[in-house]
């Protein structure tokens, strides 16, 4: 009987091990990622011409598109298929930012030839139950 009785407490105890063991899967915690936004710096970067000469050119994009950056005289431009031509400001020693804020583009021109980097593109949405249109804004990768 003292046998039966002992067998029968280790049981429940590892009954009640295995049952809290098993992983809850019923929690989960969504974290927001702040909203993408394309910022004018209030100051420039400094950048002439020739230091804009090793960035000029085609640079191919994650999405398949390619994005052209070029300058006439001392304007520079960043050019992107079905956005047009956009002028555009250095915001930092390999950043440049569209003057309409719908382009920012920063690039990574890497020791071994490569680029790496990133572009912002501003994209229309759909209009606000305001009326306001309103804009998207994504992040493609220089390839």
């Amino acid at each position: 009987m003292k046998t039966q009785l002992l067998l029968g407490v280790v049981l429940c105890a590892a009954a009640q091990g295995v049952g809290a063991q098993t992983p809850q899967n019923d929690e989960s915690v969504t974290v927001k990622a702040p909203p993408l936004q394309i910022v004018v710096p209030e100051h420039t970067f400094n950048m002439d011409r020739l230091d804009f000469e090793k960035f000029r050119g085609g640079y191919e994009l994650s999405n398949g598109q390619t994005l052209f950056l070029l300058h006439d005289g001392f304007a520079m431009y960043a050019e992107l298929g079905h956005l047009g031509r956009h002028r555009i400001v250095a915001s930092g020693p390999s950043a440049f930012v569209a003057l309409d804020r719908k382009l920012q583009v920063k690039i990574a021109l890497l020791p071994n030839g490569q680029v790496g980097g990133e572009v912002l593109i501003a994209m229309p949405a759909r209009v606000a139950a305001a009326g306001q249109p309103q804009e998207n804004v994504i992040r493609l990768a220089l390839q």
